[in-house]
């Protein structure tokens, strides 16, 4: 069964409890948020508030490492 349909399959409050925490890890991070995400990788605390002013107009929801 896929997502979706696991998702339409489920009872009201399970959908309705699954939908919230969607909606909670997909909003957009803030310029704070990215600031420290970068700043969380060795990232210099001038340049991560630059990069963070710099993308603040994209709805980023997610930064990761590439690689290990």
């Amino acid at each position: 069964m896929k997502a979706l349909d696991a998702l339409k399959a489920a009872p009201p409050e399970v959908r309705a409890a699954a939908l919230a925490v969607l909606d909670q890890v997909s909003a957009p991070l803030t310029e704070r948020q990215l600031a420290s995400a970068f700043r969380a990788h060795s990232i210099g605390l001038l340049d991560a508030k630059r990069l963070a002013r710099a993308l603040r107009k994209l709805d980023i929801i997610a930064v990761a490492r590439r690689g290990p």
